[in-house]
């Protein structure tokens, strides 16, 4: 009896440590223009430009699923050792997509040549291991490298469509000068087909920009970004509608300075917080912080102190009311290794936190990784403490005889 309990010790404890994840934490090099994708509670950090200019394909993720405090300590950042990795770069483009928000695309970026179409494009499942990028034959000299262009998926449809737009690069094959781009590339995940969004006079070649999909209308909405003519109007905005695949202009009202090499990211009450950007000057904006009400079509400008933050180069990830503001080029520092977390409040209301506490079991990644499991586990240690209760009453009852008051005199 003693071995049997001191077993079921064993097991439990043996699945107990079986599901934590016992990381190694790293201390990531500052960089620029690198890639940011959210799965679950993982932000996947890629490549980018390192503070002596070097390109990197680092390839790493900050655990928000854990507490921590932004000043004490290491950072929950873990390694991701992979099979294949994609090439040094920066200035590429990242989506998240498939049914379960799952993996992650690839596309672009500078490698040292911007007429290369041979690693243009790379997926990554991160449900299957071991992990691996893959990378993915494009149509021979159709669609063209770029950097700094934008890439929204709409994982709401059954082919989980992703869109590209802009950018700039080489040319095909041959060319000899910097080109700006007004292209949209559409990418059928389901059949793995190209093809080319609608495009009309009025849409202006840009790069620099942002793209923020709206899933309840199917719109993308584009902010800013640097054309051959200057910086983009922020007071209109060119929309795209995934649906009808037209283009339509946005008038906003309170628009703020014009901008590129800012991030964008979409709040739960349709606001778009616009982070950072650069002027024509190529000097940091004055208002970091903006967001467009996509109710009233009406900008805010935000009044807090932003200190030390970074102005281009940086990625912004929205997850539980927080942005996390990670890498890129401030006034201090070339290319800054520092995560700023910023809570968001209404209007352009915001503050700055140095401790970040993952409270919440919303996700439903989470659920599927984290919370289920542990029904399981839970679950089957139960049933097996009842097997075993039962059998051991069973032992204890053979053989034994009955009480005394039950027995018939002879």
């Amino acid at each position: 009896m003693k071995n049997l309990k001191h077993l079921i010790l064993y097991i439990t404890f043996f699945q107990i440590f079986a599901n934590i994840n016992c990381q190694q934490y790293v201390v990531p090099k500052g960089r620029i223009f690198h890639t940011a994708a959210l799965i679950g509670t993982k932000i996947y950090y890629l490549g980018g430009q390192n503070n002596e200019s070097l390109l990197t394909n680092d390839f790493f993720y900050l655990d928000i699923s854990k507490s921590f405090n932004n000043t004490e300590g290491s950072l929950p950042f873990v390694n991701v050792t992979l099979g294949d990795s994609v090439p040094e770069h920066y200035g590429a483009t990242t989506v998240v997509f498939g049914k379960f928000k799952e993996s992650i695309f690839f596309f672009g970026g500078d490698m040292g040549t911007l007429q290369n179409t041979e690693s243009l494009v790379y997926i990554l499942n991160t449900t299957q291991l071991p992990l691996a990028w893959k990378n993915m034959n494009v149509p021979n000299n159709e669609i063209e490298r770029r950097r700094f262009l934008s890439a929204v998926a709409d994982n709401n449809n059954k082919n989980n469509t992703i869109y590209f737009f802009g950018g700039g690069g080489g040319g095909k094959l041959g060319d000899n000068l910097y080109i700006r781009y007004d292209t949209m590339n559409i990418f059928n995940s389901t059949t793995s087909n190209w093809t080319y969004g609608t495009i009309d006079n009025t849409i202006i070649k840009r790069e620099g920009h942002t793209a923020t999909f709206l899933s309840d209308t199917g719109e993308i909405v584009y902010i800013g970004g640097n054309s051959d003519n200057g910086l983009m109007n922020m007071a209109n905005l060119d929309v795209y509608n995934t649906k009808s695949c037209n283009w339509n202009k946005w008038e906003t009202k309170n628009p703020p300075e014009q901008r590129y090499y800012h991030t964008a990211i979409l709040t739960n009450d349709n606001r778009i917080i616009v982070f950072g950007g650069v002027k024509a000057s190529k000097l940091p904006v004055e208002n970091y912080y903006v967001v467009l009400d996509l109710k009233t079509r009406e900008w805010y400008h935000g009044n807090g102190t932003i200190i030390g933050a970074p102005y281009r180069g940086h990625t912004a990830t929205f997850h539980d009311d927080h942005m996390f503001i990670a890498f890129g080029q401030g006034t201090t520092k070339q290319a800054s290794n520092d995560i700023h977390i910023y809570k968001i409040g209404d209007y352009a209301n915001f503050t700055e936190v140095e401790q970040y506490n993952k409270i919440y079991l919303t996700d439903t990644t989470v659920i599927r990784t984290i919370v289920i499991p542990i029904i399981i586990l839970v679950t089957t240690l139960g049933f097996i403490v009842f097997v075993v209760y039962r059998y051991n009453k069973a032992r204890r009852m053979k053989g034994m005889k009955p009480p005394r008051d039950t027995m018939s005199e002879p």
